[in-house]
């Protein structure tokens, strides 16, 4: 058997995301089945088991919270390729190019999101990787926050509307205030906010990563070779 390894996806992607989401529903079932229940934070203690129990069910969470976030957005491969217009030049190039590989004709060319998903395969095909595993972990972690921050966002709502949040501390039951939970929300909405600018960039370094990496197979291919000849005739 082939030994079990996590990759950087596996953590940031849908084990994280997780995390959050779990404590959000963990708040919701609180809000709406145990509204004055006081959590005994002070005497929460947990084995090993239960920790994997957590682990286990946060990564299995982080796997429907990213498909749930995936139905929230477009394919961004074509709101990328609509937006970037400083690089129209080189989109077009690589449609072309890509168009002249296919044998279209020259009325034809691919899609927006052909011609993403085309010029990345090329790439990996080829080994131009990069830094291309950076951006698609990141924009999947930012992508699966996003949506677990806004199930966040709901949980506080209802546990707002709900009165009777409290802790249990060692010395007396500490009251959880409706503008204590509304502060927490302020800081949750901005983060929403954040996190998606962050899916929005790292979903466009992606696209762009594989269009740049295809042109410079298709167009500057021979210059290695020129590099090589050079050299020798140096030598």
């Amino acid at each position: 058997m082939e030994k079990l390894s996590f990759t950087l996806y596996e953590i940031f992607g849908y084990f994280l995301p997780g995390v959050v989401s779990v404590l959000a529903l963990a708040m919701l079932f609180w809000a709406i089945f145990l509204p004055a229940a006081a959590i005994p934070v002070h005497s929460i203690e947990l084995s090993k088991l239960w920790y994997f129990g957590l682990v286990v069910v946060s990564y299995y969470a982080g796997h429907v919270l990213q498909g749930f976030s995936r139905s929230l957005f477009q394919n961004p491969d074509d709101a990328v390729l609509a937006r970037a217009k400083n690089d129209l030049s080189i989109i077009k190039r690589a449609q072309e190019q890509l168009a002249a590989h296919l044998g279209m004709t020259e009325r034809e060319t691919p899609s927006s999101s052909a011609t993403a998903r085309l010029c990345d395969e090329v790439a990996v095909q080829h080994g131009q990787l990069g830094d291309r595993d950076v951006f698609v972990y990141r924009e999947g972690f930012y992508r699966g926050s996003f949506a677990a921050f806004l199930l966040l966002l709901v949980a506080l709502i209802v546990r707002t509307v709900v009165s009777g949040a409290a802790l249990r501390l060692p010395a007396e039951i500490y009251v959880i205030t409706r503008g204590q939970l509304f502060f927490i929300m302020v800081v949750v909405s901005a983060s929403i906010l954040f996190l998606l600018q962050r899916y929005k960039h790292f979903a466009a370094l992606r696209v762009m990563h594989g269009i740049l990496a295809f042109v410079s197979l298709a167009c500057f291919k021979d210059l290695a070779a020129k590099k090589e000849v050079a050299k020798k005739a140096a030598e």
